[in-house]
């Protein structure tokens, strides 16, 4: 009886031997289970935040491209306020340019080269004399005349006045009523010319 129950004994233990090693065994794939939710979890979150950092990145050279963009934009305001900031004052200045050219050719020729009058001929320089000068500060501040004789008409500098017909190819400025002024590279003032329709044809 004794022998009897020392067997049943070691067979008791040795089923609790091995529930215990079967709840070792889940417990163990318990945690590998569980270690591999964690590294699954802590991949994603490297995965996001390397995007995240990406985009960041890609927002980063936007914004650094849209404020050297802003920059530029802004210097060529401030060139272009101190080029052009004496636009409306030459433009008013050009009339007397005009009114200065305009008394030099109302000189006949015989006259304003007769030696013999001394008035006229120093009236005359003196008139060249203030002309150049005003030209010449107008061109200091980026106001220059242009040439329009003999060159093709175009209408964003040129306005035409009248058409003759003439030996010149049709659409050649043969006379200049008007001197064209430009303050940098923008016109200030169109030419006003006569453009030339060609010969005229005899019937």
């Amino acid at each position: 009886m004794n022998e009897q129950s020392k067997n049943e004994k070691k067979e008791g233990l040795n089923l609790k031997k091995q529930e215990n090693l079967v709840k070792e065994k889940k417990l163990s794939d318990k945690d590998k289970n569980t270690q591999k939710k964690v590294k699954n979890n802590q991949d994603v979150l490297v995965d996001e935040l390397k995007l995240k950092l990406k985009d960041t990145e890609d927002k980063l050279l936007r914004s650094l491209a849209e404020n050297d963009n802003l920059r530029k934009r802004h210097d060529k305001e401030i060139e272009d306020n101190s080029k052009y900031a004496i636009k409306n004052l030459s433009y008013s200045l050009l009339n007397v340019a005009d009114n200065l050219q305009r008394a030099l050719e109302s000189i006949p020729n015989s006259e304003a080269s007769g030696l013999d009058d001394n008035v006229i001929k120093n009236l005359v320089i003196g008139i060249k004399a203030v002309e150049k000068e005003l030209i010449d500060s107008l061109e200091k501040h980026g106001v220059k005349r242009f040439d329009s004789i003999n060159q093709k008409f175009n209408p964003d500098i040129h306005q035409a006045v009248s058409k003759v017909h003439n030996e010149k190819v049709d659409g050649t400025i043969v006379e200049e009523m008007q001197k064209g002024f430009k303050i940098g590279d923008r016109l200030l003032r169109p030419a006003m010319v006569v453009v030339s329709m060609g010969p005229e044809i005899k019937k």
